[in-house]
């Protein structure tokens, strides 16, 4: 998840099961299925491949440079948005019959789930499917680049070692201990300010682990929202805010390694919950190079592919990448220092997110900035 202002968060409408299908459906009308050398023959022909991301340059250079090397004829653009603009602009542009996103690339499940029962997945079947674990496929078409987890950050300066949190429970215990020293210095996203952040905080508090509403009633007195990860990094490391919580591990470990940085700031996971969010990707059906676009799913999907994506700061998840290949997590990896899958919240694609947002936002509003 890129660090980026807040953006108006469209309306939500109901979207029933039925909606959802529907529009799966439509999608799976498409052959799903073609021969990799066939994807080869027919790319050559098309011009170009288009694509919306949440993704710096940074993050996708590894992933071109691997890709180029493989198809060198394929021309790539990569266009960096939010998380519900890629979706936004592609509807526009598709309405009017204009040239869109051969491929979308979003951590916003919600605005996955309205794409998907509106038609717009293409259908693909990757080579790589037999590879990938059942929860990065959570609709036909659809699939996940990387697994991003949501990390804390804190000042090590300014907190005594036995004040080094390891979990949100851990927090809201020397929040409660040390309430002048804590207050308002405890930071986390805004989950008004856009769907990401609002995913990742229904899914923190609608599956129990780490906690539920009353863990954040006990954690607001310490508690200011932030719209960007950058921000709060750069807050925690001057000072003003101690600690960080459900913070984009994408944002912090390639801060980390700033000159002096971790001198000052540590990082580490919650031991109560980790929030693992999907970095979906899916083929469109209005796409205009839909073979190149196949071979780059194809790509980013394989065991070189992920490890390039971990080498552009993402966490790549399928269970042959080493951990001597990345610079940070896998998937494994996080498992192993969690104690089991059974510490990991992953942000899943329930429409009922869809349906109880304003209720949701209502309530979080009420708990962190009534009392600002």
């Amino acid at each position: 998840m890129q660090d980026r202002s807040p953006t108006a968060f469209p309306p939500i409408c109901p979207l029933s099961r039925r909606r959802l299908l529907t529009g799966l459906a439509a999608a799976t009308l498409l052959p799903a299925i073609v021969r990799a050398d066939d994807l080869v023959t027919a790319s050559r022909a098309e011009g170009g491949l288009l694509i919306y991301s949440i993704m710096a340059e940074y993050n996708w250079r590894p992933l071109l440079r691997g890709f180029q090397a493989l198809y060198p004829w394929i021309k790539v653009n990569c266009l960096d948005m939010g998380p519900t603009e890629v979706f936004e602009r592609y509807y526009a542009e598709t309405s009017v019959n204009r040239p869109s996103a051969d491929i979308i690339v979003s951590s916003a499940p919600d605005a996955w789930m309205r794409f998907a029962a509106k038609g717009g997945i293409g259908a693909h079947v990757s080579r790589e499917e037999a590879s990938l674990p059942a929860w990065s496929r959570p609709m036909p078409g659809l699939y996940t680049l990387s697994a991003d987890p949501m990390v804390m950050i804190y000042n090590k300066l300014l907190l005594k070692p036995e004040q080094y949190p390891d979990g949100l429970n851990r927090l809201a215990v020397l929040a409660a201990e040390n309430p002048l020293k804590f207050r308002k210095r405890v930071t986390t996203y805004d989950a008004a300010a856009h769907a990401v952040a609002y995913a990742v905080h229904w899914a923190t508090i609608t599956s129990g682990r780490p906690g539920g509403w009353d863990l954040m009633q006990r954690l607001s007195p310490a508690v200011r929202v932030e719209s960007g990860g950058a921000a709060m990094m750069e807050k925690v490391t001057t000072g003003e805010y101690l600690v960080g919580f459900n913070v984009s591990a994408v944002t912090v470990w390639p801060q980390m390694a700033t000159k002096g940085r971790s001198e000052i700031v540590d990082w580490t996971l919650d031991k109560d919950g980790t929030v693992l969010v999907p970095r979906g990707m899916a083929v469109t059906a209005a796409s205009r190079s839909p073979a190149s676009a196949r071979l780059m799913l194809d790509y980013l999907l394989s065991h070189d592919g992920q490890v390039a994506a971990a080498q552009g700061g993402l966490m790549p998840y399928r269970s042959d990448v080493r951990p001597d290949e990345v610079p940070y997590l896998t998937y494994d990896g996080l498992v192993r220092r969690l104690g089991g899958e059974q510490n990991i919240v992953h942000v899943g694609y329930d429409p009922t997110m869809l349906d109880h947002y304003q209720d949701f936002i209502a309530r979080w509003n009420a708990t962190f900035k009534a009392r600002r």
